[in-house]
Order: structure tokens, then sequence, then C-alpha cells
């Protein structure tokens, strides 16, 4: 049902998502705490979406026609309200090209906080069409796999589509998600464009394999099946030349108590599973140690339980 007085401004915050989680590509994301980006939408009297944007970062448009996050708050007017006028304000506190989902963060926060001012707002799924645009946007592809995180929050799983086929998933709480983020950027699209265009069918049962055990051992909790599930024999093989000493960086994990280790989304980010009451510290020590020692480059640490809220509204105001 629509407000009796609409909303004239809110603020709100998406976090942070680790895509892919190993062997599921384009079809795994799992949000986490901390690390986000803020988007204020704010009604106008000048039909149309314009845009502020403050924490500016290296390579971020801050142009309306080329910004994601304005990009997907026009489409949502366009569909819903096209009457309506609504100033953006987008407070970047993602690096680009983290491998973190650093444009979803944007495209999601956009999305919640114009819908929240819409008549009718959409039910919030109903979203998830819009920010894999902004994806398309930013990448050349409309994959949904780190907006739905970022979304709907947990896990998810993706099974693609038009509008994508987004399905949360069971996640048990006895998982800690460390992300070690060096300091070197990949654009996604980069990474995208040196992934093999074919892939021989033993190696893609494997991988499908470890997809279905992977979702099964979030589910239960089952850590050994996910130590066992979090083997990505297509992607990382590609995408490891783009990150500083990643096999040095994935055996100092492994060596120190990970479960798993892998690459968060595009990268360059590295992601480790651990059980919550096993070495959190000293796996996520032994990651950021290893980047600074043998790659010789700096590294950010986020050591995170699954959000399971995703996007949320911190802040509204009717007048």
């Amino acid at each position: 049902m629509p407000s009796a007085r609409p909303l004239r401004r809110v603020t709100v915050f998406a976090p942070a998502t680790i895509a892919n989680l190993g062997p599921g590509f384009d079809a795994l994301g799992l949000a986490i705490h901390k690390l986000g980006d803020t988007v204020t939408a704010e009604r106008v009297a000048k039909p149309g979406v314009t845009l502020v944007v403050h924490g500016r970062r290296a390579g971020l448009p801050t142009k309306s026609t080329d910004n994601v996050a304005a990009h997907v708050a026009r489409l949502v007017l366009e569909a819903c309200a096209p009457e309506l006028g609504v100033k953006l304000t987008l407070t970047k506190g993602m690096p680009i090209g983290s491998g973190l989902g650093s444009s979803a963060a944007s495209c999601v926060a956009a999305a919640v906080a114009v819908n929240a001012l819409l008549p009718r707002p959409l039910p919030r799924a109903e979203l998830i069409r819009f920010c894999a645009e902004g994806e398309r946007k930013a990448s050349g592809t409309a994959h949904a796999d780190n907006v739905g995180a970022a979304l709907l929050g947990g896990a998810c799983l993706v099974r693609g589509g038009n509008p994508p086929d987004v399905w949360p998933l069971v996640v048990q709480d006895v998982f800690t998600w460390i992300v070690a983020h060096p300091h070197v950027v990949v654009r996604t699209a980069d990474a995208r464009k040196i992934l093999p265009r074919t892939v021989p069918l033993a190696i893609a049962t494997r991988q499908w394999a470890n997809v279905a055990g992977l979702v099964s051992a979030l589910a239960s909790g089952d850590a050994a099946l996910l130590a066992r599930s979090i083997d990505d024999a297509v992607v990382e093989p590609a995408r490891a030349p783009l990150i500083p000493c990643f096999y040095g960086v994935k055996e100092a994990a492994l060596a120190a108590g990970a479960l798993g280790c892998s690459i968060a989304g595009s990268g360059p980010s590295m992601f480790a599973a651990v059980r919550t009451d096993g070495p959190v510290r000293r796996v996520a020590a032994a990651m950021r140690d290893t980047f600074r020692r043998e790659a010789r480059v700096g590294c950010d640490l986020t050591v995170s339980r699954v959000n399971r809220e995703g996007a949320r509204i911190v802040r509204s105001a009717v007048r």
C-alpha cells in the first residue's frame, strides 16, 4: 500500500559482496558487513536525475550519464514514475576495481533509495532487473550475483535469465569470511575478457559438482564439504595472474587453517572461509602479511560474518 505521506528524502546503505565463492561464476554471491556505498535520494521539482558524488575515488564517473547509480535511478524512474525528479548523492565507501561489488553497491543503494520515494514502491526483488542493467553499464554484462546479495542480504543463487532469476540461499552462521584487498586495481571488464570461451566436459562436471557442494555446505554448516567445494577449476586459473602472489597468498591462508581461499569476484581481492570458532585472526594475518612481504603491496582486511540484511534504509524524512 502506498504511504499516506510519501518520503521526500531517504538514505540507503548497500553492502559489499563476495561473488562466485570459488566455483560459482556469475551464479553465487554473499553479502558481508562494514564496506559499502551510501546513496541519498531527494525529490526535486525538475523531472529526471541529477547526481552529486562524495568520497571520490580514482576511476569513479561523476557525470550523471556515466555513473551506474544515476543510470539505475533513471531506469527506475522511467519505468515507474517518469514525472518525478530526484537528486542523487552518492557517497562512495568502496574502492573501484576491488572485486567486492563496488558497482553493485552503488546500483543497489540507488535503486532502493529511489524506490522508497515512489508513490507505489516496488517489492524489493523486482529491483534486481534494474540493478543488473547497472552492472551491464559497468562491465558489459548484466550479471546479478553481486547485486542479488547486496539487495537481499545473505547468499543468493542466480540462474540467469532476463530478468535474472535470483534465489536466496540458506546459510548457517558458522563461517567467518575474510577478505584481503591488495592495493592494486582489476577492472571487471578486463577480468571478463580473459576468461576461457570453452571448457572441457570433465572440468565443467567438476565445477558443477563443486557449486552443488558449496550450496549444500552453506545450508548445512558442513565445514569439510565447504573446504572441498571452494575449488574453482575454470575462472581462478585464468584470473590468478592478475593478482600479485595469488598462489602464495592462497597457500598461506590454507596453511594457517582456512577452509578454502579463492578470488573475490573479478579480483584483486581474495577471500577465505574459516570456521568462526577457528583461526580467524591467524588466517587474516597470513593473507595480509604474504601480500606485503611477497608481493610488496599494501593490503586491507575485512573480517565479517554473513550480512543477512543487505541494503537498508538508514535515514528518511517526509519533509
